[in-house]
């Protein structure tokens, strides 16, 4: 479903640098201090977020939820591509099940194919994310644990196919 067919009564815009602050309490509260041991923080940490591509939901100036996007690279031999690792996306509590969740993937996963990113990558539930066309990626390793199954990825084109091992593109 596009963005403009959902009525909704938030905002979805770029993150600004004055709500990183508030962004981390609410990612803190939704997942604890447990996402700390998590691979996929492996990747984020001394990294910067993709700036254009990272977005928040917003009422009234109020934080409801994030999404964040961060550059990585997938190696395999010589060849290296550059993508997108999306994560943590967070809604508060209070305002799960509206939809924001859904209209922040749409407007990352937007700004990064428009971007010419060929890919996005994430750690998730592939019930929740296959309907924004993400699939079971193959071929490609993160520098840690993870569960197979949840690694997904999103391809610019159905033809694309990415191998590899991931890194953090500084």
């Amino acid at each position: 479903m596009a963005l403009d067919a959902l009525a909704l009564d938030f905002s979805i815009s770029l993150e600004t640098p004055d709500l990183d602050q508030p962004i981390l309490e609410l990612t803190d509260r939704a997942f604890g201090p447990g996402r700390y041991v998590k691979t996929a923080e492996r990747l984020r940490e001394g990294s910067r977020i993709l700036p254009d591509m990272s977005f928040v939901a917003l009422r009234s100036g109020q934080l409801l939820g994030s999404v964040r996007m961060w550059p990585i690279d997938v190696r395999e031999g010589e060849a290296c591509e550059r993508i997108a690792f999306l994560g943590p996306i967070v809604v508060d509590d209070a305002c799960r099940g509206q939809g924001i969740g859904k209209a922040l993937i749409h407007a990352c996963v937007e700004a990064a194919l428009a971007k010419g990113l060929r890919a996005v990558l994430l750690v998730g539930t592939p019930g929740y994310f296959q309907p924004f066309g993400f699939e079971k990626a193959k071929g490609i390793a993160l520098p840690g644990p993870v569960d197979p199954n949840r690694l997904m990825i999103r391809y610019s084109q159905p033809d694309l196919a990415f191998t590899g091992r991931v890194s953090k593109a500084i």
